[in-house]
């Protein structure tokens, strides 16, 4: 910070107000960019409005209904789409879109059958991602949990998980799910 100083006392020395002017904006633009807003510690989760949606998402009462999702992740690469129809609340049937994919059983996939699994996985996500930070024999540092939310049904429609380490890591927390194609059945 000592530099920065010096620096800035050389720079208000300046005759040229335009040189003087973007002399302190460069300044302010290093200062910004050296700062370490990126170092993320801790869990990064907006609870508040995960717990309202939730809330909004249980009071429409939704039961028969089909959605789309494409889960992948730095582990496992990406998945293909899949879809799922729920009758009652509960899991009917689920299917692989694609006709290219090479899984063969749906079992070695990673999915949700109803949107109450999806929020159950997050809160579950969330609750694992605190002990593992706050674990003595971890070396993840933080992470982040941003989720985007349908406004009128309140459902997720994409979920992004990020885990911040002390040191890279081949094959972290990297998680990226986006669910489609939402539609209410009769």
């Amino acid at each position: 910070m000592r530099v920065f100083k010096v620096i800035i006392i050389e720079l208000s020395q300046l005759k040229n107000p335009m040189k003087k002017i973007l002399s302190f904006l460069l300044i302010s633009i290093l200062l910004i960019s050296c700062s370490d807003t990126d170092e993320l510690t801790g869990l990064n989760f907006d609870q508040k409005t995960f717990e309202k949606n939730r809330e909004l998402w249980q009071v429409n009462k939704i039961s028969n209904y089909k959605f789309s999702q494409v889960y992948s992740s730095l582990s496992i690469g990406s998945q293909p789409k899949l879809t799922s129809i729920v009758l009652n609340h509960e899991l009917d049937t689920i299917y692989i879109q694609s006709n290219n994919s090479y899984y063969n059983l749906i079992g070695e996939l990673t999915y949700f059958g109803t949107v109450e699994d999806i929020y159950q996985y997050i809160e579950n996500m969330a609750e694992q991602i605190e002990i593992e930070i706050n674990s003595s024999q971890n070396i993840m540092k933080g992470a982040e949990i941003e989720i985007t939310y349908d406004d009128a049904l309140h459902y997720p429609t994409e979920i992004k998980c990020s885990g911040y380490y002390d040191k890279p890591l081949l094959g972290g927390l990297s998680i990226n799910i986006v669910f489609s194609d939402f539609e209410v059945n009769q």
